[in-house]
């Protein structure tokens, strides 16, 4: 009785057909978000890059 107990607990905190069908669409969330990160990164160190003043002071010292 106490096997077939635990048993079903078991069968009911991990469900296989579950994991089946929500993994694939966690893996894409996830990897949406990185995606949007990487952009988010990409974007800010271009306009870092772009508008940035060059240092007279900095040039005329090397």
């Amino acid at each position: 009785m106490i096997d077939n107990l635990i048993f079903m607990v078991i069968n009911l905190a991990v469900n296989v057909n579950s994991w089946k069908d929500s993994l694939p669409v966690v893996l894409y969330g996830m990897l949406g978000i990185f995606i949007v990160i990487g952009v988010i990164v990409g974007i800010t160190y271009l306009l870092n890059r772009l508008t940035s003043k060059k240092s007279e002071n900095k040039n005329k010292d090397e």
